[in-house]
């Protein structure tokens, strides 16, 4: 039997006062969701495990069968490498996000930046004088990438947001804790040098452009060696979901940004292939602490989306990597939903949190979800 695996971006949350204490899912008129969940089984999940507020490609690696704290290398080499970068074997990788700075406090994490601006931001970051060459290189949006042509990997992030719990994994903090950008420190003797060249191009990044800066996270130098899986294709956009895939075997096609004109295309492939898809949206709006926005994306990515998607006649999974709960503007340790429809039912009658809590798959971790859906 075929599948159709769809990861809802951060779409899990938290009872929000402006939606009357529920969640946008809850507060959500999604009646194609909620005939999936009525018919399928349902649960939670902790993508990584229940300590551990994960960044969403760690997630998509658990999600997909691979142990983040043994495969994962860091989100910088990934989105070199998804981005089409070219690197060197021995170069370290560093993924970055342009901010707005205000008074050394961080008053934009994720700072859309005008090309003339972004421009003259590039040109002068790579001018920066290091002690080894490097290369800065802006990818999608807020994001972006710095390669050092060596250097160690054993250092701390300088964005905020994030703190290494083990190996490479890193677990988020609440943005209202996030108050100013962090000083890279060198985790090892042989990194030292390392955490200097980076805290001196963060320094030297908020001199170029009044209000702007870089923050890095996510250094790594090497790929991970993953076990291709069979059969399955990939509509993604983002970098890092594209190296994921590339690393995975999978097939990879470029998602339209069009709920309808996307389910179409799934709905073709899965004729013959197994497909993963991420669908971004919830989890932007919960960075955003806007609660009535994700409950109305929501409700299109239901009405465009999964309208189309429910007359699959293989198995469905919807899900989600991680919560975006919209009151810390971060992701969180909660639990997000679980549905697989095409093999047996609970009959619960909503896709939510607290819903799939009563659902007969319970709560389990993100490695364990292909071997429920082969099994189911």
């Amino acid at each position: 039997m075929n599948k159709i695996l769809v990861i809802l971006d951060g779409v899990g949350d938290l009872p929000c006062r402006e939606l009357g204490n529920k969640t946008p899912l809850e507060a959500a008129n999604t009646p194609n969701l909620d005939l999936l969940a009525k018919n399928g089984k349902c649960g939670l999940m902790y993508t990584i495990r229940k300590d551990i507020a994960p960044e969403s490609d760690e997630a998509m690696f658990a999600i997909l069968g691979y142990n983040p704290f043994k495969y994962y290398t860091g989100r910088g080499i990934l989105e070199a490498y998804g981005g089409g970068i070219r690197f060197k074997k021995g170069n370290l990788i560093l993924r970055c996000n342009f901010v707005r700075v205000k008074n050394n406090k961080i008053i934009d994490i994720e700072a859309k930046v005008k090309k003339q601006i972004l421009n003259r931001l590039v040109k002068e970051l790579n001018k920066i004088k290091l002690t080894v060459k490097h290369k800065f290189i802006a990818t999608i949006g807020h994001r972006c990438v710095l390669i050092l042509d060596k250097g160690s990997d054993k250092i701390t992030n300088t964005h905020p947001g994030y703190n290494i719990i083990k190996n490479y994994v890193t677990s988020a903090v609440p943005v209202n804790n996030i108050m100013k950008i962090k000083n890279c420190i060198a985790l090892s003797k042989e990194s030292k040098i390392t955490a200097k060249n980076i805290n001196k191009f963060v320094k030297e990044s908020k001199n170029i452009v009044k209000n702007y800066a870089v923050i890095t996270r996510g250094a790594g130098n090497r790929l991970p060696k993953l076990k291709k899986l069979k059969n399955w294709i990939l509509l993604a956009d983002m970098p890092v979901e594209k190296a994921i895939g590339k690393l995975a075997g999978m097939k990879i096609i470029k998602k339209s940004n069009n709920y309808k004109k996307d389910a179409k295309v799934i709905l073709k492939l899965a004729k013959k292939h197994n497909v993963y898809v991420q669908i971004k949206g919830p989890g932007s709006f919960g960075h955003k602490n806007k609660p009535l926005l994700k409950k109305k994306v929501i409700e299109r990515i239901d009405k465009e989306f999964f309208s189309m998607i429910k007359k699959f006649k293989g198995m469905i999974i919807v899900s989600a990597d991680h919560s975006t709960p919209c009151k810390f503007k971060a992701h969180s340790k909660d639990p997000v939903p679980v549905l697989i429809y095409g093999k047996g039912k609970d009959r619960i009658n909503k896709f939510s949190e607290a819903s799939c809590k009563g659902g007969s798959l319970g709560k389990f971790n993100g490695l364990e979800l292909m071997k429920i859906i082969n099994k189911v």
